[in-house]
């Protein structure tokens, strides 16, 4: 079982050599607004672009709840030397007797290719198999986002099945299908030398 009242106590900021990762506030409205209104970012989403700020502020309203009530964790991924909001991601949908989550995320189409994701996610997933304790973590991507699909493959994610048909695609207007992959903690550990 997951203790996610002791281990979010308190928002937790993550550091890496180009990111802080902390906590997104509502000042952050118009960074989220100019990412998700990007039909770049949004193309393999599920969801149509944003249309206006008040949408981010609800966005950031969730997230908020959602880290007050302990069900999600979600970072603003920002740069170290000057702040800039590059994307955000985190954990959801806890399966707390499996010790499971699903980890999602975003980025500005400027930071594509950069390393970015791949450094933010390292951070997300050290904290998720040492503080949160998790067993795995898994992944839910449009079969078609092969840059998610290298992101999760660089950090050790196997795709672990398809589900057919399981998402009706605002985008696309139609039903598509979802690549699910997974990360189990001990091969985490052992990708980083790590003891069980």
């Amino acid at each position: 079982m997951l203790d996610l009242a002791s281990a979010l106590a308190q928002f937790p900021i993550l550091e890496t050599e180009r990111l802080v990762l902390r906590q997104p506030v509502q000042a952050d409205r118009d960074a989220v607004f100019a990412i998700m209104a990007d039909p770049q970012v949004l193309r393999y989403f599920g969801q149509l672009p944003m249309e206006s700020p008040e949408q981010a502020e609800r966005r950031l309203h969730n997230i908020s709840q959602s880290f007050e009530q302990k069900i999600g964790v979600r970072w603003a991924i920002t740069l170290r030397e000057t702040g800039e909001w590059l994307g955000s991601g985190g954990f959801w949908r806890f399966m707390n007797e499996h010790a499971r989550a699903e980890i999602g995320y975003e980025l500005a189409a400027a930071w594509w290719g950069k390393g970015i994701m791949v450094e933010a996610l390292q951070a997300m997933l050290q904290f998720g198999f040492t503080t949160l304790k998790l067993h795995s973590i898994e992944a839910q991507i449009h079969p078609l986002n092969h840059g998610s699909r290298r992101v999760l493959e660089k950090l050790g994610f196997h795709q672990e099945g398809l589900l057919r048909e399981n998402y009706f695609d605002l985008v696309e207007q139609r039903f598509t299908d979802t690549a699910v992959f997974g990360l189990l903690g001990a091969d985490w550990r052992l990708q980083h030398g790590l003891k069980d």
